[in-house]
């Protein structure tokens, strides 16, 4: 019966992204993050992502009227990236299953197109920010809350379409930053601190988790707040109170294996994990020496070398070629130009303090995302592409506003101009 219900519910909102584009993103996030089709029992299974991911782009194409396709260079290249991937999969002949792993990021980088030209107002942006903190916040809430009920003696794994330790911590610490965001600039008070919570539970799962790609993530995410911020004093006493409350009450079990999973940070060498990543690192660079054009194609790791490239860059690299990294490597510059550039334009004016707020907690997402990015391989994440759709919206968010302030200010100007003018009796 739960099936019936979630499949005809499934359906329902496809053909709402197919009659109002505006919907497919939203739809389409949704079910990425929370996979609602999994608590089917009988449901009718189909892809998804992917009918969604077509309707969304069939009614933008043919039926939506409210876009704007953002003046972004950042949509060229992920055209040409995404292009790239697929040329690479064909010249190195992959198989069925791995040339899929080529359309479904074709996908994910239509989504993110799709998102960049309809989610392009605070009100859409908003509702897109809201459906990721609560689909990723309402499971890291759960395990943060498992993490605090077991002082730290619990086992932390999160759901399957999101990873089940490292690659969920990553998850979480990367929208960690949304959630402070809305704690920040929701309307009401308990909603705010409603997110609130959702960012503190959100960090006691990256310490349940153990992970620490995604500690050293958080770090230098933690890092960056604190050099913009403006209480610095009391943001480093406040990270000193939770360390030590952390050192403190965590079992000591718990915290010998968080302090000798950490220490490894500092003994790389003698860290077999660690060496296993340098030897993939190796391989993917020799690799794309011998095929510097188009790589090996998707799953180029796991099927020379037999484990995954542990780095997001030897990822590109190894599957798609030095033309594909260095795609990569401006398209990631783009997106900080953006953000400073949307900072820059934002800056002290009232009405777009949330679009100033909001570019900088997408920047400091993208930091723990390159920088959690050199200990795994999450090159082709789509957590990433999404945040560049999401940013490129934002951007046009901002240019109407200002245009619509420049256009009131000359109509004032030019009402002035008129009742200052003499008239003859």
């Amino acid at each position: 019966m739960s099936g019936i219900i979630i499949t005809v519910w499934l359906l329902g909102i496809t053909l709402l992204a197919l009659m109002q584009p505006v919907a497919g993103p939203l739809v389409y996030y949704l079910i990425v993050w929370m996979h609602p089709e999994e608590q089917m029992y009988g449901g009718l299974s189909l892809r998804w992502t992917l009918l969604i991911a077509l309707t969304s782009m069939m009614g933008y194409l043919f039926v939506g009227k409210e876009r704007q396709t953002p003046n972004n260079a950042i949509l060229f290249f992920l055209a040409l990236l995404a292009s790239w991937y697929v040329l690479a999969a064909l010249a190195n002949n992959v198989d069925a299953a791995e040339f899929a792993l080529a359309t479904d990021f074709v996908k994910l980088i239509v989504m993110c197109w799709v998102t960049a030209c309809v989610i392009n107002t605070r009100a859409r942006l908003h509702a897109l920010v809201w459906i990721v903190v609560i689909c990723i916040g309402s499971v890291s809430f759960r395990t943060g809350l498992l993490t605090v009920v077991t002082g730290g003696g619990g086992v932390i794994l999160g759901p399957d379409f999101l990873g089940q330790t490292n690659e969920y911590a990553r998850v979480v610490i990367y929208t960690w930053p949304l959630m402070i965001y809305l704690a920040r600039h929701s309307a009401h008070y308990y909603v705010r601190l409603g997110h609130g919570v959702l960012a503190t539970m959100a960090v006691f799962t990256l310490i349940g988790t153990n992970s620490r790609g995604a500690l050293v993530a958080f770090i230098a995410m933690c890092a960056v707040l604190w050099m913009y911020g403006s209480k610095k004093i009391v943001s480093a006493l406040l990270i000193v109170i939770f360390v030590s409350g952390a050192y403190f009450v965590l079992p000591p079990n718990r915290l010998e294996s968080f302090t000798n999973r950490t220490s490894t940070i500092e003994n790389a060498g003698e860290d077999s994990s660690f060496l296993s990543r340098t030897n993939a690192w190796a391989f993917g660079w020799s690799y794309a020496l011998n095929n510097p054009v188009f790589g090996g194609g998707p799953h180029t790791f796991e099927r020379e070398h037999g484990i995954a490239s542990h780095s997001s860059y030897f990822e590109v690299l190894g599957e798609s070629g030095f033309v594909g990294l260095a795609v990569y490597i401006v398209i990631g510059l783009l997106a900080f130009a953006t953000i400073f550039r949307i900072r820059k334009r934002t800056k002290g004016i009232s009405e777009l303090v949330w679009a100033h707020d909001l570019a900088f907690y997408i920047m400091i997402s993208l930091v723990g995302y390159f920088v959690g990015g050199i200990t795994k391989n999450h090159g082709f994440f789509e957590y990433y592409y999404m945040l560049l759709g999401i940013l490129m919206g934002l951007e046009t968010a901002v240019n109407k506003a200002l245009a619509a302030q420049t256009k009131n200010r000359r109509i004032d100007d030019a009402s002035y101009s008129m009742d200052a003018v003499p008239q003859n009796p």
